[in-house]
């Protein structure tokens, strides 16, 4: 398996090997052994977090403020480090990241954060500074069914959905994104008169997607209503595959292979008319990067940074189209495998089917 990225590089985030934005995909370099097939692609302002499907979590980006937990400096090489977390006990099954911080989800549902805590996006003590990897106290609820089955971030608030249906938040809630009322959080505090069992959640901005079971298709959408993304919203979701959010716009991948989005569009974020049948999703900051049915890696949105290849317009936006990426360091046995995207960044791996 090999993975590659391109877009923002300004603090090592892409894991490269340099500090320059790329518009064409460069391979990522990993300190130890590929340990399998990647779960996930989380980003947070300058900083990257790969979760591999046996547990273990790969990371590239500013180290400082303890959301890394590794030893990266400036003046070393940018690759991604194995992320040594002793304290978690266990593997990771989930993860994602704000913007100065990261979030850790063992296998016994346990709950840790690192990094920065301006807004409550860390803690539970009211306290804003610089911290290490640090476990939620008394969460998950004990209760029969408190086992973690999704977790999402914003720029400073989190989410997190767990097996009998109800979604907890933390964070900067003071547009409603965190139920009511509109507040900072420093505690997870249930969402209060959701009105259905939740599945997924998603997080934009100042805003959360919540989901229910595919065969009822039911949402919610709390918080900022910029955008309209809240008003144009549909009234379900029926059959969706896959959920994403930039943070303008929100993305439903169905199982036809179609795309429904809304929200903001102003640097050509909802996605295109014309695309083909898209097999999977991931969406960054303000863009969205596919794979198609038939293999092939696209791109549309805000790529100012080449994070959707380097045919942009004069305003830096693949606007009203999609940009094919281009795959001209695989071998013809290797197939790519997945897609992830962060702040103004791109990912890819592929697999060798002669191995």
């Amino acid at each position: 398996m090999v993975l590659y990225a391109f877009g923002s590089n300004g603090s090592g985030q892409l894991g490269i090997g340099n500090t320059v934005d790329q518009s064409t995909p460069q391979r990522c370099w990993l300190n130890s052994e590929l340990p399998g097939s990647p779960l996930t692609v989380v980003a947070g302002g300058n900083h990257t977090l790969i979760l591999y499907d046996e547990g273990t979590v790969y990371s590239a980006g500013l180290p400082w403020d303890g959301r890394l937990q590794s030893g990266w400096s400036m003046s070393s090489m940018p690759i991604y480090e194995k992320t040594y977390m002793s304290a978690l006990g266990n593997k990771v099954k989930l993860c994602s990241a704000f913007w100065d911080g990261s979030i850790f989800v063992n296998s016994e549902d346990e709950v840790y954060t690192t990094g920065f805590r301006p807004k409550g996006e860390h803690r539970t003590d009211g306290i804003s500074a610089s911290v290490g990897l640090q476990m939620l106290p008394n969460f998950p609820p004990i209760l029969q069914w408190s086992k973690v089955v999704d977790v999402a971030c914003g720029v400073d608030h989190a989410v997190v959905v767990l097996a009998d249906g109800t979604v907890y938040g933390w964070g900067n809630g003071r547009k409603g994104q965190l139920s009511h009322p509109e507040e900072i959080v420093w505690t997870p505090r249930r969402f209060a008169d959701v009105g259905f069992k939740i599945v997924r959640a998603v997080c934009g901005r100042e805003f959360t997607y919540l989901v229910g079971e595919p065969s009822s298709g039911q949402h919610k959408i709390l918080g900022s209503t910029k955008w309209d993304v809240q008003s144009q919203a549909p009234t379900s979701v029926p059959n969706w595959k896959d959920i994403g959010a930039s943070w303008g716009s929100i993305f439903v991948l169905e199982e036809s292979g179609k795309i429904r989005s809304w929200g903001r569009n102003d640097h050509g974020q909802l996605a295109p008319h014309g695309l083909p049948h898209i097999e999977m999703i991931a969406v960054g900051s303000e863009h969205v990067i596919a794979l198609t049915k038939e293999g092939k890696v696209i791109s549309w949105g805000w790529g100012e940074h080449g994070n959707c290849g380097s045919g942009t317009d004069q305003n830096g936006d693949v606007k009203g189209k999609w940009n094919e990426i281009p795959n001209y360091n695989l071998n013809k046995s290797m197939k790519v495998a997945g897609v992830g995207a962060g702040c103004a960044t791109s990912f890819f791996w592929a697999n060798d089917l002669e191995t």
